[in-house]
Order: structure tokens, then sequence, then C-alpha cells
């Protein structure tokens, strides 16, 4: 019996090639599209899945007079070793800390290799165990218990012992400020997968950090992990973390109530850490699990638009097999037999429709890692494999069921008498599926549109400072005690070429998330104070960058006094208490570096507001001070360079040249400013172009079932249409006959849709602090684009079938 199903839905297909062609097509494009989404779903959705599911990193979340005021993915260093102290269900604890709040630029070196690295942390010889590293040489029990000690990835160790495997041999650490030391490879670990929360290069034994942090409760610029018993209960734990703190910060917390400061302490998952946790601080920018969910939808959209095509097209073309089912019937088949044949029909379809999309994702696998930026496995995960396999028998078989139980509930003598043109079973049904086809298409394109028209939004604002033509090297991190002299003679040299406008060194860059701040305050009103993050400048920062000035003055190195005063920017200046700019300048606050030591500053200066970062976040407090008078070697340095000329390469040259006179020693390193900063919205980037592909491949699908669909209704209707010309009916007029069933059904679905869509796109943008208005368009033009396209699907058929001889649709039957 299985035989002869498949004989007839293989001579169906042979027969019909067209529609099957498109049925198939349809298919097979959508469920590719769905498959490569999934893969990239798939690799989201795996983040630290190879790390112990116990481990978790704590988090603190700080509160003022009950409103949330900061929420910090870094904290004391203290606190690990006291929760396995105190906390039963701890077993194991571990302290990550990067080098960026302990030194600035730090370089390795060996022989004459240099290299600026950013992937160099401080972690505690649990670490490892903790976070499942595979240590290809060495002991990961005692890689890190020794000082000096550095394990390193397989990719350095070929980068800096090539032909060797770097186990044992002896790197040069210069630590900026801090000197320099030699370091021991004590351990060789597999490259990090990308799906990890944290990428690491070098990890340095934390004993080889020359203070005692197991006591410091004040430096919150640590990750600090934990591993719990298995079966512990989060909340217990998290509830002895205030006990904990209570016995060793008693009389300061007392303090920091009574000024309306609370904080609570809690346990993130590392699995989750990638997609939900979007704090200050983090190791490494994060995903969004929105975007997950919505990339998903898409997938969804774009295999149930597949399947409505299937159905509309089968459905309307089992009218032309009324005589062969009613002869069925009539000579004992049953409904389950004809059920049965309908959904062999639906499989043979689906089946090869699937092996295509099989070999098609896998062409275009390469492509969509470009797209998306990620290498991940082409090799489904079996938990995908299921999920995608029972998507698959599901859609399947509800889009088979659904033709089949209409073709099948017809009474014989109808179907043999072929008095089924237009059967009215099954055409409502058929419009709410056309419907939302129609609403999804609509929903897709505004999609589209919104994130493309935030994410330009964000980037044509006005950020406050001069960004363009501006070229960023990392200082040097080899240093000693003539840097300054060597700093002054590459300032001057470089201001001398005609190409260069003016040269700055600062702590910080726009783009960069900031990580030194301080307490500061009116002398008056200490139990005000407000954490407000320092950058350190020279007296040429807010010129290079074109920064405006509210009230008061540049530094200037004329004026001696300025070595020990500070500028403050407009919301630095509100948080403080100032009524407005004029007010803060020649006034006197106080910077809070710890309980035993505090500085009298006079704020000669109030700068307008600038992005730091992206558009993500409002505007923070910043303070700004000389950079050549503070003591603060943990300060990152970068030299910006305005260039006035067109001709980078020459310009790019003449400066590398003078930094080899300057820092011999020092690799020289740099980028733009401008695509580091926009670099803060890759992933807004890339899920536009995700979405946008996808949302075309869906309404691409759509536009091939509604093209089927309009032939067949036009094939369905060649003799009106040939009587309508006779009659002496415009081409014009037949066309918007035919269209109007369309077009009410999109007037339907843009009714259903617009306020869905405006709620969503509300709701996503409440995401940013800079915000695009809602404007009439980006609702209207979806439309729209969906008429037309929609006009022109069921144009063209329309009007071959009108230009033809209406003799010839006379005599169609």
């Amino acid at each position: 019996m299985l035989k002869n199903y498949l004989k007839i839905s293989y001579r169906t297909l042979w027969k019909n090639k067209v529609f099957s062609a498109i049925n198939i097509v349809g298919l097979a494009i959508a469920m590719s599209a769905c498959l490569l989404i999934l893969h990239y779903v798939n690799f989201e959705l795996s983040y630290d899945n190879f790390r112990k599911p116990t481990v978790y990193r704590i988090a603190d979340y700080a509160y003022l007079n009950g409103e949330m005021v900061g929420k910090r993915a870094q904290t004391p260093p203290a606190l690990a070793p006291a929760f396995q102290r105190e906390i039963p269900e701890v077993i194991e604890a571990a302290r990550l800390v990067h080098t960026a709040p302990l030194m600035s630029d730090p370089v390795m070196q060996v022989g004459d290799r240099s290299f600026h690295e950013d992937k160099v942390y401080y972690a505690d010889a649990e670490f490892l165990d903790m976070f499942s590293f595979n240590l290809v040489h060495g002991n990961r029990d005692l890689a890190l218990t020794q000082p000096s000690n550095v394990v390193i990835s397989r990719e350095m160790a070929e980068k800096y012992f090539p032909g060797q495997d770097g186990y044992g041999e002896e790197l040069m650490f210069y630590m900026g400020e801090w000197g320099n030391t030699q370091l021991k490879v004590s351990g060789v670990f597999e490259n990090i997968p990308e799906n990890s929360h944290v990428h690491t290069d070098f990890i340095i034994s934390f004993n080889s950090i020359p203070w005692n942090l197991d006591e410091n409760w004040d430096w919150g610029n640590f990750y600090n992990y934990v591993e719990l018993a298995p079966q512990s209960d989060l909340a217990v734990v998290e509830g002895k973390f205030l006990e904990v703190l209570e016995k060793y910060l008693g009389e300061s917390l007392a303090e920091w109530r009574k000024a309306g400061y609370t904080s609570t302490l809690n346990l993130q998952p590392i699995q989750d850490i990638h997609l939900d946790s979007h704090l200050e601080a983090e190791a490494a920018p994060n995903g969004s699990r929105k975007m997950v969910w919505f990339l998903t939808l898409i997938a969804i959209f774009i295999l149930v638009i597949a399947w409505i095509n299937y159905v509309n097209l089968t459905a309307a073309k089992y009218v032309e097999r009324a005589k062969e089912i009613g002869i069925r019937k009539v000579v004992g088949s049953s409904k389950r037999q004809l059920i049965a044949q309908f959904m062999t029909d639906s499989f043979m379809v689906n089946g090869l429709a699937a092996i295509s999309a099989i070999m098609l994702s896998q062409l275009l696998m390469p492509f969509f890692q470009t797209l998306t930026k990620v290498e991940f496995s082409p090799t489904p995960s079996s938990g995908m494999s299921i999920g995608v396999g029972a998507l698959f028998l599901t859609g399947t078989l509800l889009s088979g069921l659904y033709p089949a139980f209409v073709m099948s509930s017809f009474q014989p003598l109808q179907m043999i008498r072929g008095h089924l043109k237009n059967p009215s079973q099954g055409v409502p049904i058929r419009k709410v599926l056309t419907i939302f086809q129609f609403a999804a298409s609509i929903a897709l394109i505004a999609g589209t549109l919104g994130v493309s028209r935030q994410l330009g939004f964000m980037q044509e604002q006005d950020k406050g400072l001069n960004m363009e033509r501006t070229l960023i090297v990392k200082g040097p991190g080899i240093k000693d005690s003539t840097y300054q002299q060597h700093l002054v003679f590459f300032k001057n040299e470089v201001n001398k070429l005609p190409q260069i406008q003016k040269v700055s060194v600062s702590s910080n860059i726009p783009g960069k998330e900031l990580s030194w701040a301080r307490q500061f305050y009116q002398p008056a009103q200490p139990e005000n104070g407000k954490g407000i993050n320092i950058i350190a400048i020279d007296e040429d920062f807010f010129k290079l960058y074109g920064a405006d000035f509210l009230a008061g003055r540049n530094f200037s190195p004329k004026v001696t006094s300025d070595r020990g005063n500070l500028i403050i920017n407009e919301t630095a200046a509100r948080q403080l208490g100032f009524e407005n700019a004029e007010d803060a300048t020649q006034n006197t606050v106080i910077w809070h570096e710890s309980d035993e030591d505090t500085y009298a500053k006079m704020i000669i200066g109030v700068i307008r507001d600038f992005n730091q970062e992206s558009l993500h976040k409002e505007v923070g407090p910043m303070v700004f001070a000389l950079k050549e008078y503070l003591n603060a070697p943990w300060a990152g340095e970068y030299y910006s360079v305005k260039i006035s000329s067109g001709d980078y390469p020459t310009a790019l040259s003449l400066i590398e040249a003078r930094w080899e006179q300057a820092f011999p020693n020092s690799p020289f390193e740099y980028f733009f400013l401008d695509d580091y900063f926009n670099s803060q919205y890759l992933s807004e980037q890339k899920f536009a172009r995700i979405f946008s592909l996808f949302a075309g491949l869906a309404i691409f699908i759509a536009c091939i079932g509604l093209f089927g669909l309009s032939s067949y209704m036009t094939l369905q209707r060649t003799k009106e249409i040939g009587i309508r010309k006779v009659l002496g009916a415009s081409i014009v007029s037949i066309v918007a006959i035919l269209s109007k069933d369309f077009f009410v059904l999109i007037a339907s679905a843009s009714v259903i849709i617009l306020p869905v869509i405006y709620v969503v796109m509300k709701n996503w943008l409440q995401n940013y602090a800079y915000q695009m208005e809602i404007q009439w368009w980006l609702l209207g033009l979806p439309i729209l684009l969906v008429w037309f396209v929609a006009l022109l699907t069921v144009s063209l058929q329309t009007i071959k079938t009108a230009l033809e001889n209406p003799v010839n649709a006379l005599r169609a039957e």
C-alpha cells in the first residue's frame, strides 16, 4: 500500500511540475534559512556550556534610597576567600582580574618579539579547575600556585615560541610604570572556545600581585567566582552573603545605610552571563537573549510562511484532482486511505525540500559565518537535531492534514461532476493563513526598518566631541624613569609634521568603558559623596577633541596650581550639588581616595557632556585631572593624534618613524577612533544584517506562494477575463478586479499587525538611553511595500492572460 501511495505521489508531482517546483523551492529555501538561524541561535545559547554548571559569578547591585544606581560584574578581592571560609556550600572560590585596573598597556616579550596583549589576567590557582581548562602541558592543579607563573594559550605558545610547545620557557612581562618581571610558562591550555564569556591568552598566578588582597574590601575591580556544592539552594547561599559582610564590614555597612546606600550580592550562573548579564565592567561584550528570540521567531515565521504557501497551493490544486478523488471514493477508498495518500504527498514534498535544504544550508554556511562573524560548528548538536526533526515532522503533518481533510470530506458525486471549481470549504481558513503571511511580511519589513533606523540614529547623533581623523596609538608598555622626556620628545616631533594638527595623551579614549572611579563630595556634604569616573589627560585633550566649556577654563601649563586642579562635566556638577556650571567653578571638592587619604581639589572648569560610551547608556559623571601629576600606574595610556590631511598612509609612516625614535623597544599599535567608537554597535549591526537578510527571504518566500496562488486563480478565471475583455474592459480594470481580494487581505493584516508592531518596537527601544521617534513612515512604508509586491506579483500573470486572444480565453475550461 505504501508503495502505491509513493507511486501516485511521484506521478502527481511530475504531472504538476511548476506547482511542485514552487512548493519544493519555497520550502527548501525556508528550511535552509531556518537551519542557518538555528545554528546561530544554538551557538548563542551554548556559551560556557562546556564548563561546570555549579560555578557562579558574584555580582553587586547598588541602591540609593531604594532606587537601583548600579549593577556591577566586578567586586572586591576579599569576597572569594571570605565566602570560601565562611559558607559551607562554597566548595571552591577564585578571583580573576584583568591587568587594566593594575597597570597600563602591558607588553609581553620573548627575544625580539614583543606585542601589546589585551587578554592578560591574574587568577587564583583554583580558577583553572573551576573553569575546566584543558592543559596540554603542565599540571592544572599546580600551574598557578607559585608567584611569577603563567599559563598561556596554545595560540600564544605558537606566537612567542614558534616550533616549540612553550612549556617551561620564560616571558618578559612589561607592566608599564610598574617596571618588568620574568614569567615562567607553567602550563599551556587549549585555545578558549569563542562561546565563552571571558577570553584569556595569559593567566598569571594571583599571588604574583605584590599586595595582600585577601582582606581588601575597597578595591572593586575583581571578578569573584564560587563553585557551590551540588543541589545547593541559591537563595539560602545568597542569604548568607549578608552575614559574612556584617562580620567583616559591620561598621562600614551601618555608615553606608545611614547615607541611604545599600547593596546586594547576587549569584550569576556563568552559563547565563552572555545573554542575560548586562552589567558594568563585563569581561567581554555580551549578546542579547531578546535578539536570540527575535531570530528564532524569524526562523519560525519563514517556515510557517512556506508551509502556508504549501497549504494554499495544495488545497487550490486539489480541485483539479476532484474527479480522481471521487472515483477513488466510488470504488471503495475510505476516508482514512485518502488522508494517507494526501499525507504521503505532503511528506514527499517536504522530504525533498528537507534534503535540498540540508545541502543548501551546508553550501551557504561559510557565507553565513562571515555574515555573523562567528565560527560555529556546522554539525548540529543532538538537542538541535531533535528539535529540528520534531519541528519538521510537526509542520509536515499540520500542512498535510488540512487539505487532506478538506478534500476527503466532499461527496463523490460532486467530485465526479466537477462541481468544485471554487469550493467553499477551506476558503475562510486559506484567507486567515494568507492574512498571517501578509501580517508577518509587514512585521518583518517594519522590524528591519526599525533596527536600521535606530542604529543610524545612534551613529548620527552629536557625541559632543570631534572624533574625525583621529588616530589612536597605544602608549608604550616598556617604560623607565626617562619616560616623560621621551613623551615630550614624541609629542613635539609629531606636532611639527604638516599632516598633524595636535597630539594629546590620556588614560582613556571615547568608546572605552571607564573603570577608574573614586568618591567625590563638597567639603560640607561628606554624606552626599558620589562615585565619579576619572580620566587623566594633558592640556591638549579638550582642544584636540573640540570639547565645549560651559564655564571656567582649560588646564594651562603656565599655571602651576593646575597640577592639582580638576575639570568636571555638567553631569558631575549636577550630582555634586551645584546648581549650574558657573557655581561649580572655583569651588573645592574632596577627592576621597580611601578612608586614610582625602584630597581637596579646585574645580577650574565645567565642560558640556559628551558621550564617552555608546548611546546605549546615558552620559555619566566625569572628572578630569592632569595625568603627568597623578600617581596612577593603573591608568591606561593612549596617544590621540589629530590628522589634518587625507593622506593617512604618509601621516602614519611619519608618526611610526617618530615613535621608533622615542620608544624603540615598544611595539607600535594603532587604530582609528571613529572605527573604534562605532565598534560598540557591532551587535546591532550584526543583528540588522541577519534580520534584514532573513526578513527579505521570508518576503521572497511569501511572494513565491503569492505568485503560485495568483497564477492558479488567474487560470481558474481565464474565461471570465476573456468575457470582460470582449465587453471592453481594460487591462488595468481587469488587474484591479482580480487584485481586489488580495488587497482586502492586506488591509485586514495591516489593521491586526500595526498595534503589535508599535508595542514591540516601543518595548525594544527601552534598551537604549537615546531612542529614535517611531515616525509614521516606519509603520506606513511596510504596508505600501507589501501592497506593491502583491500588486506586482498578481499583475504579472493577470496581464499575461489579459493580453492573449480573448477567443482562446473563451474556449478555456
